[in-house]
Order: structure tokens, then C-alpha cells, then sequence
């Protein structure tokens, strides 16, 4: 039986079946078709759709709050308020580090 290969790399289809690799940019033009079958396969479709992350509503919620914070600050350094402007500051950083440790920022 003829062995179907990319004529830049060599690698085989068995190859590809059987490691799931492929050598060269070559290949996936070689293997078009096996591929698409593959991953049809596998994942129920050849076309990647994304995948929107999940957020809780007490993240939305942090994340939020981090915002106005930001944006009342700079209107209180506008607007010359600077002891107010002091207290926004650390209660950002706080809300910065608590979105860090979440992953958020």
C-alpha cells in the first residue's frame, strides 16, 4: 500500500495519525482534507468559535467599582480636591490588588 507523505518534510499520514503532529508548514496543505476530518472528529466542526469567558456578577461588580473609582479621581484632581483624591488612591490600590489575585487585571 502507497503511503501518503509530505514531499517537504516526509512525514507520513500514519505519522500524523499516530502523533497527532505534523513536521512542516507543508504538511497542513498536503493533509487538508485528513485534518479537517480530524478535527471534525474531534471537536464537531472545523471552524474555532470562541469561547466568551465566564465573569461573576461580583467580579462585574469589583471591576465596576474600580472604574468610577478611577474616573472620580481624576475629577477630584480637576477639580483640586486632593484629600479626596488620597482616600480614592488606596482604595483603588486595594481593589487593584483584590483583581489581580482574581485574575482580572
Amino acid at each position: 500500500m502507497i503511503q501518503k507523505y509530505c514531499p517537504n518534510c516526509l512525514t507520513t499520514l500514519s505519522s500524523f495519525y499516530k502523533t497527532g503532529m505534523l513536521g512542516c508548514p507543508e504538511c497542513y496543505k498536503v493533509f487538508e482534507r485528513e485534518i479537517l476530518i480530524t478535527l471534525k472528529k474531534i471537536q464537531g466542526g472545523t471552524f474555532h468559535v470562541g469561547k466568551k469567558p465566564t465573569v461573576s456578577e461580583e467580579d462585574k461588580g469589583l471591576i465596576n467599582e474600580y472604574r468610577h473609582l478611577l474616573a472620580e479621581k481624576e475629577r477630584a484632581g480637576i477639580e483640586g480636591r486632593f484629600m479626596e483624591m488620597a482616600k480614592l488612591s488606596e482604595r483603588i490600590a486595594e481593589l487593584n490588588e483584590t483583581l489581580k489575585r482574581r485574575g482580572l487585571i
